[in-house]
């Protein structure tokens, strides 16, 4: 009832807002004429601390447009002279301070104050963890630096599970998908360096293709944010962004090595990067290598859990005042082996199997991948271009071109030994986007995108041939005045899918037209005192993929007869979410945000208490189905500076599911769940060896699933809840005049016994259990400009 009332009470909110801001908007209009002929206008005022009011002292203030600066005299002031009449942004920073920008339109000379709030990163050596970006209405945290760097050696959906809000489903050790306020699947858009991931991604053990070694920092958008990226984002977007290619001449780069004990995993990576002295090109290669063996639980080891996976990536760029482009091309391999313990060759075993607390097959440790395991490869070539459409704005080009291959190998060997099922994806998307200069306090972006694939297969007909082609087009603007910023949107979808199956020796060619929309509207306010309130009401759709509407037979990599359903509609959602900031606090910052999502024809993968028995052997069942449905819940991450170097963190998350048209539950919604991490970072002193050396210790604990039943889990209960001990140290080295930056990070340190309620196979064996992971970078400098 609280969650239902605050619903209503934002809502209400953003009705008033929008009566309000044709008012607020009215702003004195200046003809072209007039504007310029009045070009003596000056623009001055103070630099001042949001909490003392005292002046600051030498910030800087950049005049975006004009790209002049200015720096504050002894009483805090600035002034910019000769100014004409427009649109301008100023940008203010001061060591110590956050950066702060505010755009607006001088038609007369004005005195702007500029009000700096203390950056809580800066105070002693604690670090904040878990970035906000304000630009957004919607709740968002980026995982980076030194955190982003604890995870390296980790899939993607594992790296996003120190974020608040994000768990994973699991597939076994190797396999994970991240998991959004508890959506995931095709409903989370991956975007790998602009540019949307597609791949044979329908299955919850199909892991997105892509080398987080190779991001800066990892950003989860968490709820609807169809308008920008697609109709898809019911649930959110991951955006895997890599460092910008070097601005600077010279040429560096950087050794890494990963170890870890569990699985004796070794990963290699190497990076080079320059530009060169007389051209305006710049470049960078990046290549990984990783190699791990079966995984071990505290009590036995999960035979033929290994993989291996190679990837390189280049970039290059060209860039010039009014004009850049960049090219890039990635190739990503991996081999998995599953699980066999999952793949039983009888129903009466599969029925033991389930009831056994431990697999009857476990062996010894091995490097060896057997059958079953699965096969894929992924290649993406991108080429981007802006242009600067000279004051108004920029224009923006992109084009990708995926190649996904998946070849599954089920346990029994075909005589030529070509895998039972192999699948070939091709997907080429255009995007074309103008973003405009503010205009009147409106900044905003227009565009449209096309998608279009062709998907074929080879052996068993567990998915269909399909021709899928989808365009776009959408309009978002954003209005600031004051301490307020006001942001909406709206995008349309039309998708055309062709699909080719045979049925009873006879081909058909159903064909499905889908028109889809989104649109949001969503609010910032800065109440001061370091308090900032976000709010977005979104409306998103997703049309239903071909796997849910035609899977049809053993989906060996999930170990399971799936069957989809070709009356399926799309989906509609409508999210609602608040947050409230608390930030640039000496002592105590944090977040907390609260969010309620009505889908009408969700659809999902339910599990059947019957088995089924195929020629390779017996196998669990599932069946798609569509239902209204309702999630909600909250997060809350915190962080107290106890000293000035020691800090205390946590990360909370609730999520509530219930299928609305049967009261009864839903499946592989994420448990509760919440972190605490004791973090200590150790003071540098001038002129030692070592420096941002830090320690932490924390504990995991998740909640057991109680909204579950014999409907929504009818093959096995959910497992008890569990606590998991981690730990992680590191810091920077100088040997010499080389740096190293060294780390290790522990996890399960207790070697708890357990399973994970989203994990695919928790019927057949535990989790993982203790690992320590070890984690070398050598930086290199080739050459300085």
């Amino acid at each position: 009832m609280l969650i239902t009332k605050n619903i209503k009470q934002l809502l209400l909110l953003f009705a008033l807002l929008g009566i309000l801001l044709p008012a607020l908007a009215q702003e004195p209009e200046v003809s072209a004429s007039a504007a310029a002929q009045d070009c003596g206008l000056t623009l001055s005022g103070k630099a001042i601390d949001h909490d003392s009011r005292e002046p600051l002292v030498g910030a800087t203030i950049l005049l975006v447009e004009k790209n002049i600066s200015a720096i504050t005299d002894v009483y805090g002031n600035y002034h910019f002279h000769h100014l004409c009449q427009g649109s301008y942004t100023i940008r203010a920073t001061y060591v110590g301070y956050e950066e702060t920008s505010t755009t607006f339109r001088l038609s007369s000379s004005a005195v702007r104050n500029i009000t700096l709030h203390v950056d809580s990163r800066t105070l002693g050596a604690v670090e904040v963890v878990g970035s906000q970006a304000d630009e957004q209405p919607q709740a968002t945290e980026t995982l980076t630096g030194r955190e982003l760097a604890e995870t390296q050696g980790l899939s993607l959906g594992e790296s996003l599970k120190k974020l608040t809000g994000v768990s994973s489903v699991q597939t076994g050790p190797n396999v994970s998908k991240p998991v959004i306020h508890g959506l995931f699947g095709n409903r989370v858009l991956i975007i790998n360096n602009g540019v949307r991931h597609e791949s044979q991604q329908w299955g919850n053990e199909h892991a997105p293709e892509l080398d987080p070694l190779m991001a800066r920092k990892l950003t989860v958008v968490k709820g609807a944010a169809g308008v920008r990226y697609g109709s898809d984002a019911i649930g959110g977007i991951v955006l895997a962004d890599p460092a910008p290619l070097p601005d600077s001449a010279g040429a560096k780069g950087a050794i890494g090595l990963i170890g870890s004990t569990n699985t004796r995993m070794g990963v290699v990576s190497g990076m080079a990067e320059g530009k060169l002295n007389r051209w305006p090109l710049s470049w960078r290669l990046h290549s990984s290598l990783k190699k791990a063996g079966s995984a071990r639980t505290p009590d036995y080891r999960l035979h033929n859990t290994g993989f291996e996976e190679q990837n390189i990536s280049a970039g290059l760029g060209y860039k010039r005042s009014r004009f850049s482009t960049e090219l890039y091309y990635s190739y990503f391999h991996t081999k998995t082996g599953l699980l066999s313990a999952a793949h039983i060759g009888n129903l009466t075993d599969l029925a033991n199997a389930i009831a056994r607390e431990q697999p009857e097959t476990t062996g010894d440790f091995s490097y060896t991948i057997e059958r079953p395991y699965q096969d894929v490869t992924h290649q993406l070539a991108k080429a981007k271009g802006t242009y600067k459409t000279g004051e108004a704005g920029e224009l923006q080009f992109t084009y990708g071109f995926q190649h996904n291959i998946r070849q599954e190998y089920d346990r029994h060997r075909r005589r030529d030994d070509s895998p039972e099922l192999n699948l070939d994806l091709l997907t080429h998307t255009t995007e074309l986007v103008w973003e405009h200069e503010p205009v009147g306090g409106l900044s905003g972006s227009i565009g449209a995108s096309t998608i279009w694939q062709n998907n074929t297969y080879e052996g068993r007909a567990l998915l269909p041939f399909f021709r899928n082609s989808t365009w776009g087009v959408f309009w978002q603007e954003q209005w600031r005045k004051g301490n307020l910023q006001l942001e909406s949107g709206v995008r349309y979808e039309y998708k055309d899918l062709a699909i080719k199956r045979r049925e009873q020796n006879q081909v058909l060619r159903p064909e499905y037209v889908f028109h889809n929309f989104s649109g949001s509207f969503g609010a910032i306010y800065d109440w001061g005192y370091h308090l900032i309130l976000k709010g977005i009401v979104s409306y998103a759709s997703r049309a239903p993929h071909t796997y849910e509407l035609f899977a049809n037979g053993l989906h060996n990599s999930a170990a399971t007869f799936e069957f989809g359903n070709p009356d399926f509609i799309s989906e509609n959602a409508i999210s609602t979410t608040g947050t409230l900031v608390y930030h640039s606090n000496h002592r105590l910052n944090g977040e907390l945000s609260l969010y309620h999502n009505l889908i009408h024809n969700y659809i999902y993968l339910q599990l059947s208490p019957d088995y089924t028995l195929g020629i390779s052997g017996a196998y669990l069942t599932g069946y798609y189905q569509q239902a209204d449905a309702r999630f909600w819940g909250g997060d809350l991450s915190l962080r107290f500076n106890i000293t000035g170097n020691l800090v205390l963190e946590n990360k909370t998350s609730v999520v509530r599911a219930l299928n609305t048209e049967t009261s009864s539950f839903l499946p592989y919604i994420s448990p509760d769940r919440t972190d605490n991490t004791l973090r200590y970072t150790f003071s540098d002193k001038a002129g030692k060896a070592v420096s941002g050396a830090y320690v932490a210790a924390g504990g995991l604990l998740v909640a057991r699933q109680h909204r579950s039943d014999a409907q929504s889990d009818p093959v096995l209960a959910a497992p008890a809840n569990y606590f998991l001990l981690h730990a992680e140290a590191g810091t920077n080295l100088r040997i010499g005049k080389q740096e190293l930056e060294v780390g290790v990070t522990g996890s399960n340190l207790l070697n708890t016994a357990y399973r994970d309620y989203q994990n695919r196979l928790r019927f057949f064996a535990d989790e993982v259990g203790r690992i320590l992971m070890f984690r070398v970078k050598v930086p290199l400098h080739f050459t300085r400009s």
